[in-house]
């Protein structure tokens, strides 16, 4: 069995600082999305609304969640247009070999 290896990543986010055990190949993808975490939360708060750090980070992590629903959709669509387009090349092909 293999035995994954954590360790311990500090993210700061709205200011304040989350300790978290993640595995050594998350640590890049979480510093990631802390950082488009905190620029939402600093876009969120700069609109001229007195927003509190949790209620723009509240609001950030709802439009993060929105944006991400959103992709997965146009994936979706995507994935059934070339589905649909592989399998019309797939019968062009059948047609086009001779028979036998």
């Amino acid at each position: 069995m293999i035995h994954a290896e954590y360790t311990e990543l500090t993210l700061e986010i709205a200011g304040r600082d989350y300790k978290l055990k993640t595995l050594a190949q998350q640590q890049e993808g979480l510093q990631e999305a802390a950082s488009l975490l905190n620029q939402k939360i600093f876009e969120l708060k700069n609109r001229g609304r007195h927003l509190s750090n949790e209620q723009a980070a509240i609001l950030a992590a709802l439009h993060l969640s929105y944006d991400l629903l959103t992709e997965r959709e146009l994936l979706a669509q995507d994935r059934q247009r070339i589905e649909e387009r592989l399998t019309q090349l797939q019968q062009a092909i059948a047609g086009a070999l001779p028979q036998g």
